[in-house]
Parts: C-alpha cells; structure tokens; sequence
C-alpha cells in the first residue's frame, strides 16, 4: 500500500511521504545464514548525457547529500554529525532552488505575451515542483528510519519550512497571474501538458488563492498547525514502546525460531512488545489466547494518551480548512481530484462491498466459532477480534491442511528477495546490479540499480528490510527523487526505498517469513517498479504520482505473483534442504487462501468507514465512540472496550478520508490481472504492454483510461467481486 506526496496535494506530514503503507510486514522469528544467489557484480552501464549546468542543482543525488558524504567518503565515526549536516542542507538547497524558479516565473507578471511559453512558465512550475519534492523526501525518510536520533530530530525540521512554502506558493498572486495568462493564450500543448495547466489552475482554487487576505492568513495558521500536529501524531506512535510480559509456559504454539529469539530475562519473563515481529505471530498462534488479547489490547492502546488529543485537533482543523476553501467536510474537498470524486460515491462503494460480502462474513464467523468450540470453548462464547488470525489458522490447518508455520520454511528472506528480482527481472525486461560505493543510512541498508538489457541506468532503490530501534514500524516505499524528461532529451533517474520489518538473517534461527510477509514483500516491490519505470515528461505525473485510489493498483495486482504455481516455483524452498514447495503444500494454500478474506475484507471496510465518519461528521465528536459504532456495524466481532486503536492509524495521517482507496485500487488491479490470468503471468508481450499503458504514464492522463487503454475496455468490479467470494 502506498502513500503519495502529489504535486497536486495540500502539505501532507511525514507519512504521507510514503509511497505505500502496507500491512503488516514482520514475520515469524529470526534468523540464520541460508544460501541464496547475490546480485550480479556491479556494470557500469552508460546513464544518458550530462545534463545542463543549469538544472545542476535537480540532478543532485539525494542520499549522498543527505547523509553528507560527498567529500568524507562512506564510513567513519563521523557519519551521524555529517548526515545531520547533509540532511539539512539537500533540504535548504532544494529549497532555495524551488524558490529561484518561482522567482523566475514570478518575474514574468507585467510581460509581454510572447515570454509567456511553456517552458518559461508552467515547465518551469513542474521543475520547481520538482526541486519542492527533492527537498523533503529524502529527510522524510531520514526522519523515520536513521539510526541515529540527531538526524531525525534534523530531518523532521524540513518538512515545516517545505510546507510553508507550498503553501505560500498556491497562494501567490503573482504567480497565479502569470499561469493565467498563459493558459488564456491557449497554445496548442500534448495531452498531459494541457493536463498539467489545467491542473495547476485547479489548485490555485484549491489552496485558497480566491480567498481574502484575512482568510489566507488563517489558512496558513491552520497548514502550519497541522503539519506540526502531524509529525507529533507521527512521532508519538513511532515512540510508543509498550510491551506485556509471558512465562515461556504463556508462548506455546509459537515457532520454534520465536521461541529461539525471545529467551527468558534473569525473573524467567519474556518480554513481548507491540511491534510487528511479536504481535502477529503472537496473535497467530499462542494457545494461550488470554496472552494474545493482552498484547492485543496494547496493540490497540499505543500511543493513546498522546495521539487522542492531537487527533481531536487535527479533525478540527481539517473541518476548518475544508469551511473556509468552500467545501462541505474533508471528505468533500480530499475526494475532488481522486477518481471517487465524493463521498456519496465512496459510501455507495462501502456499502456495495459490505452487502456483497455479507452472507460469506457469516459463514466464515460460523467455521470460527466451531472452532473455537474445537478448542474448548462454549458456543455461546463472544470471540474477541484477538482470536481473529488464530482461529482462522486453526481452520486452514483443520479444513485444507494447511500449517501455516510449515509453509514459512519455504520462504527464507534472503531466497524471497532473489526470487522477486529474479521475476520482475524477467517480466519487465530489466536487469539488477549493485549500487557500488552508494552511501547508506545503516549496514543492513542496500543500494540497488536497475538498469535495461543493454546496461543502461534506468533508476536506483534501497532495500531496508529488518527491524531497529526508531525506524518505520510498518511496510512501505519511500520516495527520494521523482523522475523527469530534461531538456537535453536524457531522464532524471528515480530513486526509492523499500522498508520494511521482515526477520533477520545471520542469527540462531533461520530468517523465515510467514507467506503473508511474502505477498506483502511483492506488494511493496510493485510500488518500487512503478516509481522506477516511469516515462512521463512531467515530473509531476511520474511514477506513482496518480490518483490516489488508483496508486495501490500496480501493486495489489503484483501480489498475484506471489501465489502463482509456476512463480513460487522460482523461490519457495525448504530453508534447510532446499526442496521445493511440495505441490499438496501449494495446492493446500490456495484451497485456503479464499478463506477469512470476506472478514479480513470487512476489516478494510471497516477502517475505510472509520476514515469516511471521521472526515464526514462535523467535529467535536468523540473519536472513541465512533469507533465503537462504525466497529460493531462492519465487524463480526464485538470491539474490545478501553481500546482506542484511532490513536495508532497512521493512515488517518496520511490517507485521511482516502483509506477507502486500497479496496477501490484492488478492485482495479484485479480487473487488470484478469488480462494477464488469460495470456500468462511471466507473458513478456502482456507485460510490455502493461509497462506501456499503466506504469510509463504514470498520472499523464485519467486512471480509468489508462486502464481501458491495457484492457481494450472500461473498468470493471466484476473480477473484484467473483474473487471476494472464492
């Protein structure tokens, strides 16, 4: 899943910097050294011309700057001061940057309508853009997964003066009247330049250009106030630590490589916290399901007595902003640019969804039930949603023989990721090679090129895969450069970052992540592909600039990869004997791969009305208590009182009011699949024309006629809908 900074956005906080989002990216246990294929040795492959003098400070590369080693070489005991230096000065410079293009642009207000071109004006706005975005990706991922809390603390000081000029810019008269003008001229432009003046005028409205001096002035206020209260909402659910404590008696059923990892403290306790690589397999497979709804009810809690009132704040804000720019709620004014367009429509969408799955729901809530009967308990038992994952693995195993810890010994991390290279490799006709000599912000970070057949350098990413004190807790891409035609005809390389928490190798225990960090793995990956293989001309549309319920889209339809007989076959093999995966094994998975998805889908549903009610109702409201109900109308089960999970979903951050948009981008990706169910999954003619249609683009023109433009037709929920029910 994925969050974008859109060139067409308000400012967005620290998450929402985030290419993605995902689930739940943790496994099992920890780790030990298993065989696995290396990158091949470095080629370096021509990278296109030099670029101009002129555009210099576009073309720096990010990292290097940020973490301040153009001249000190990597490594060193004095690297964290140099990375506080460097992050601030790529953000300070880019900046100054974006500001002396504006400038240019400004200048042009009084001119004669003959200086008004395209590239003295809104090609020139797409590069200041540009230089905006280089100013705040990179800390924004600095912010949340450097090690050291100095560059940090260093990083999240960008974001405040990257938003405020945002702000000032869509709120420039002079500017506004440059592009106006220039749009009065009505030049003949290609499609997606014409799309981007539009565009461009759209969002002066949006942003409050139309407003009167006063309401401008407390417009700023509000955007200040909300991006400092977004980073305290950020900061406070990566800083909340609370843990429960077990006797190794408490952790049977756990793995025996968890068990491995979590020895005994000198009282005999173990201590389990609320970060990934402990909850879910807690969850999943503690006998002791007391324990489970205790780190449950933490779960839920972190952060609580912090974000609770920061919260409150934000909505209000929100409400505020929306009043004073001429829209009804949040909801209304976030949902305009997206291909939903409203809330009715969003609500509709729910509400189909939640009917269709309803009869299934029911179903699966009685196979829970009998299980948990199975296991001891009374039929007249209310199940707590901490007995969700559990039972759900009891029922694979019972009903489709399916072990779900036997499964992960066939996905080794390290064998994982080759496999996923090795695939996208193949499919998209590239080619992976490390990045020799690129600085990183930690040992256990990689740098990766990617190039074409022919050795050219097409993009660069960074793989940040295991857990540490202070990094992103979830799974997500992160966006360090966007990509751009330059005027010399050569292209801007990308640059991205994959972090996630999957287990480490090199310990006692084999690095092994359960089939669900796998899917989750190709989903973000699909994230990295679509941001490095873009060819818009516009910085702007590139990559996953587009719509923001469309941007899951490529991704969700990658994760089928992860299922498919003939591609796991490329990958999933036993740890120890290298065997691979039994086919009864693989037959088991999909037999039971349908099941729990209409009560995992209500989940979504759920946290996508959550986000609708609170961006929807007009505050103050209790947050809690909305909780509760939107909880109780879209769950099998009963939400679990004292809890206040509100305080810890980060995407009310990031995605607000958009949540619905991971099941809306689903609905899309598996109509897209469809074309590839038909033709073949490793089929390089389908794929080449997928990368021609959806991932090239980028947001050059509307999703849905990128979409009909592969599929040869409109966009259908029919391949959605079948699937929710298999």
């Amino acid at each position: 899943m994925k969050v974008a900074r859109s060139a067409w956005l308000a400012p967005l906080s620290l998450a929402a910097l985030a290419l993605a989002l995902a689930a739940a990216c943790g496994g099992e246990a920890s780790s030990a050294r298993a065989p696995t294929a290396p990158l091949p040795a470095p080629d370096r492959g021509a990278s296109g011309p030099a670029k101009p003098p002129a555009l210099a400070a576009l073309d720096v590369d990010p990292v290097i700057v940020g973490l301040g080693r153009e001249t000190a070489g990597p490594g060193g005991p004095n690297d964290a001061a140099l990375a506080r230096a460097g992050v601030e000065r790529l953000c300070d410079e880019s900046l100054a940057r974006a500001t002396s293009l504006l400038d240019e642009i400004r200048a042009l207000d009084g001119a004669a309508d003959d200086a008004l071109t395209w590239d003295a004006t809104a090609g020139k706005l797409d590069r200041a853009r540009l230089a905006l975005r280089n100013a705040g990706d990179f800390p924004a991922l600095m912010a949340v997964s450097h090690p050291d809390d100095g560059v940090r603390e260093k990083a999240k000081l960008c974001e405040p003066k990257l938003d405020k000029l945002d702000t000032a810019l869509w709120l420039d008269a002079k500017l506004a009247r440059v592009m106006k003008r220039y749009a009065a001229k009505k030049e003949p432009l290609a499609p997606d330049r014409a799309r981007l003046v539009e565009r461009t005028l759209r969002d002066f409205r949006r942003n409050g250009l139309d407003l009167d001096d006063e309401r401008q002035r407390r417009l700023r206020e509000i955007n200040e106030e909300l991006t400092k209260l977004s980073l305290d909402f950020d900061t406070n659910l990566a800083e909340s630590h609370l843990t429960v404590e077990a006797t190794p008696a408490e952790l049977e059923g756990l793995p025996d490589a968890f068990l491995t990892s979590h020895p005994p403290n000198k009282d005999g306790k173990i201590v389990l916290t609320t970060d990934y690589p402990d909850y879910f397999p807690v969850l999943t497979y503690a006998k002791d399901r007391r324990l489970a709804l205790a780190l449950f009810k933490q779960f839920e809690n972190r952060a609580a007595d912090a974000n609770i009132p920061v919260l409150d704040k934000i909505l209000a804000l929100r409400a505020e902003r929306a009043k004073l720019l001429g829209y009804a709620t949040w909801a209304d004014y976030v949902l305009e640019p997206r291909m939903a367009k409203d809330p009715k429509t969003v609500a509709a969408f729910l509400e189909s969804l939640r009917k269709h799955l309803a009869k299934k729901g029911q179903a699966e809530l009685a196979e829970f039930k009998r299980a948990h009967v199975k296991l001891g308990g009374k039929a007249t038992d209310t199940i707590p949603p901490s007995d969700r994952l559990y039972l759900e693995d009891q029922v694979r195993k019972a009903k489709y023989g399916l072990d779900s810890k036997e499964v992960s010994k066939y996905f080794e991390v390290r064998r994982v990721k080759d496999g996923l290279l090795e695939i996208t490799s193949k499919l998209f006709g590239i080619r992976y090679r490390p990045a020799a000599g690129a600085p990183t912000w930690h040992p256990d970070v990689e740098a990766v090129e990617v190039t074409d057949t022919a050795g050219k350098l097409l993009g660069r990413f960074y793989f940040d895969l295991y857990p540490r004190d202070g990094k992103y807790k979830h799974a997500a891409v992160f966006g360090i450069r966007d990509t751009a035609k330059m005027p010399d005809g050569s292209r801007l390389m990308p640059i991205a970052a994959i972090e996630c928490n999957f287990p480490k190798p090199g310990g006692a225990a084999p690095a092994l992540m359960s089939h669900q960090d796998a899917v989750t793995f190709f989903h973000e990956f699909g994230h990295v592909i679509h941001h490095l293989l873009s060819e818009a001309e516009l910085s702007s549309f590139a990559g996953t600039s587009v719509a923001r319920d469309f941007v899951e889209s490529p991704s969700q339809m990658l994760e089928e990869w992860a299922w498919h007989e003939d591609t796991l076959a490329l990958f999933a093999r036993h740890h120890d004997t290298n065997a691979p995966l039994p086919p009864a094994l693989h037959a088991a998975m999909l037999r039971s791969r349908g099941f729990g998805r209409a009560i995992s889908t209500q989940r979504q549903l759920y946290l996508a009305a959550l986000d609708q009610a609170y961006h929807t109702r007009p505050p103050p409201f209790d947050t809690a208590q909305v909780l509760a109900e939107v909880h109780d109308a879209y769950m099998p089960f009963k939400h679990v009182e004292g809890t206040h999970f509100q305080a810890s979903f980060g995407h009310l951050i990031g995605y607000d009011a958009g949540y619905y948009g991971y099941q809306w981008a689903l609905s899309i990706a598996q109509d897209l699949f469809t074309r590839f169910k038909k033709e073949g999954l490793m089929n390089p003619k389908t794929a080449a024309d997928y990368r021609a249609s959806i991932l090239g683009p980028g947001d050059s023109a509307d999703a849905a006629a990128l979409v009909e433009r592969f599929l040869g037709r409109p966009p259908s929920d029919a391949a959605y809908k079948a699937f929710l029910l298999e």
